[in-house]
């Protein structure tokens, strides 16, 4: 293929704008799946399909001809949802346009707003495309406006129903037009290779298969290669692309997007965002994407001291292909030897959670989410090391938070962001919506914040955050006793003036995921807590009881004096109180994450 005949392109949208069917549209006109298939073909993992998002990008190559003119159409459909923002600036990284997708029944959300603002930073060719035109809730005119403020002409706005295909012809015909093929101006430059990893996996019978870009030379099999960042070399055993199924060739040239299965037998060697090379060649390493960087930490415990080592291994593979995953060993008196986790938000928490336990057969305690915090210049994010003195100098993240929503809702999202401790800092109109900017701490938009917006607006708010710098804060451990011991896993760092509010309402949440047992088990929210000679110290702030069990111990009775049911009674009020000593309370994951139901 000509690389004057190659378009790369990505489509990037808010979550559930219609990127995946889109993308069974576009393979259905240019022939590569049949019109009986399942929906939405590339989200192929069990989690992507259950949730409805997309979490793995997808490279897919393609054939269409127009005006008697072969093209090769290497499209790759990406996430959605802000916290695997870092796949899409890893597929920007290697094209040279994008579709920009919007629902005409929700408008412009604030994750297209976040997309856009990727694409135009990597300096990408733009196709705005409205979707679901066919639906009856649909204000094609409405979003048409809100793309037009954003810079765009009405003129390059493609309508589109990705459910029935109307005018997804005309889409493609706009991407040959517009979106530029590979650059080919430094031939030179093309004939030394450099390939951009930007997905890699490991089949034990082959090797690790490297998806990648070519930005200069080829790759042949039989080739010998060599990775820039970590020093590794291999050699290429078979080369091909997905269409979607695998289709296998002899090279992959200059502009193309393919897959290569290599004689490595390390996943750990292949990274992605590395550049590809061959030995000897003086390369210098590709720009890849941004670096991902943690907001959320979290720790995970396997329930089974003895699987600790399989849970670590399990992190360690799917760290290979998600680079935002970072996590350092933890050990904790109550659930022994874990992993300090740190993720991009608490969906890319769930989502590494349910894979460990779907994909490696892992059963783990996970437990509440924290942020990092300084405390005279230490950075620290487990609530464990949050002993700050009186005298120290305490700050917190804050994130610029920018939310879309219908104009009618001002005076509720004002109310929530100064609930949540934020500042308005600007508020613009885009057609009948309005675009709120705040500055909000991590901590707050953590728990609680999205529902809140979502209840506040019935549904019509999105919103996008970036964590931009440490201010001082006014902070306070809180922790949980159940049956008068510290549980370390649900112990938290909030602001003092919320903590017993925030306590209240905990306790009361563990009331109900904590079992009844034999005996009554008291919960409470302290802070300043500490172990002292014959008691506890620290201030309680709530208190709740989860009620006994009562074992009927009088059924056998029957007739007779009623000293003889009082003797009963008082012996198995006794043996409650023995067990009070010695018992310990079994809590469930379920409990772990009342936290985050609040």
């Amino acid at each position: 293929m000509k690389q004057g005949n190659i378009r790369n392109f990505a489509i990037i949208a808010h979550i559930d704008h219609g990127k995946s069917t889109l993308a069974d549209r576009i393979m259905e006109i240019c022939g590569a799946i049949g019109k009986k298939h399942q929906e939405q073909i590339l989200d192929s993992l069990e989690l992507e399909r259950e949730h409805g998002i997309t979490i793995k990008l997808k490279a897919i190559r393609l054939n269409y001809q127009l005006l008697t003119i072969n093209y090769q159409l290497n499209l790759l459909d990406t996430p959605g949802h802000v916290d695997f923002s870092y796949e899409v600036s890893r597929s920007l990284a290697s094209v040279e346009g994008a579709i920009l997708v919007v629902d005409a029944t929700q408008g412009v959300q604030a994750q297209t707003l976040s997309n856009f603002n990727l694409a135009i930073d990597a300096n990408l060719t733009l196709i705005p495309v409205i979707n679901k035109i066919d639906t009856p809730a649909a204000d094609v005119d409405k979003t048409a406006k809100e793309l037009i403020d954003l810079g765009f002409k009405a003129s390059e706005i493609v309508k589109v129903s990705a459910k029935t295909g109307e005018n997804v012809e005309k889409l493609l015909g706009e991407i040959i037009k517009k979106i530029p093929a590979p650059d080919s101006s430094s031939a030179t430059q093309n004939d030394i290779l450099r390939a951009l990893i930007f997905d890699s996996s490991l089949d034990p019978y082959k090797g690790v298969i490297v998806t990648c870009r070519l930005f200069g030379g080829s790759l042949r099999v039989g080739d010998e290669i060599s990775f820039l960042a970590t020093k590794a070399k291999g050699q290429v055993l078979q080369a091909g692309f997905l269409n979607p199924k695998p289709h296998y060739m002899q090279e992959i040239k200059t502009g193309e997007v393919g897959f290569i299965v290599t004689n490595i037998k390390d996943l750990s060697l292949v990274k992605v965002g590395d550049t590809i090379t061959h030995p000897k060649e003086m390369v210098k390493p590709l720009p890849g994407y941004r670096q991902a960087r943690p907001v959320v930490f979290l720790s995970f415990f396997p329930t089974d001291s003895s699987e600790f080592q399989k849970m670590k291994e399990a992190f360690e593979k799917l760290k290979l292909n998600d680079a935002a995953l970072a996590y350092s060993p933890e050990s904790s008196i109550s659930l022994g030897q874990g992993l300090r986790v740190g993720f991009l938000g608490l969906l890319h928490a769930q989502i590494t959670q349910e894979r460990l336990e779907r994909e490696y057969g892992l059963d783990i305690i996970v437990t509440s989410p924290s942020v990092n915090f300084i405390i005279d210049n230490k950075t620290i994010n487990r609530p464990s090391e949050f002993n700050p003195s009186p005298q120290s100098q305490v700050e917190e993240p804050y994130a610029k938070v920018t939310i879309f929503a219908p104009q009618k809702y001002y005076g509720q999202i004002n109310e929530l962001i100064y609930k949540k401790r934020g500042k308005i800092e600007n508020s613009v109109n885009i057609g009948v919506s309005l675009k709120i900017e705040a500055i909000i701490p991590v901590l707050e938009i953590l728990i609680g914040f999205y529902d809140d917006l979502k209840s506040q607006t019935s549904g019509f708010a999105s919103f996008d955050f970036e964590v931009i710098d440490y201010r001082p804060a006014k902070l306070v451990k809180l922790d949980i006793l159940v049956n008068y011991e510290p549980v370390e896993g649900l112990s938290q760092v909030v602001p003092i003036e919320k903590a017993e509010e925030f306590g209240r309402k905990l306790v009361a949440k563990l009331k109900e995921e904590i079992p009844r047992q034999n005996i009554p088990i008291p919960l409470q929210a302290v802070i300043n807590f500490a172990k002292i000679k014959g008691g506890l110290g620290g201030k309680i702030l709530a208190r709740e009881t989860i009620a006994a069990y009562r074992k009927d111990v009088t059924a056998k009775l029957y007739g007779g004096d009623v000293t003889r049911k009082t003797k009963l009674l008082e012996k198995q009020k006794k043996g409650k109180k023995r067990m009070k000593k010695f018992g310990q309370i079994e809590i469930p994951q379920e409990a772990f994450l009342a936290v985050l139901k609040i």
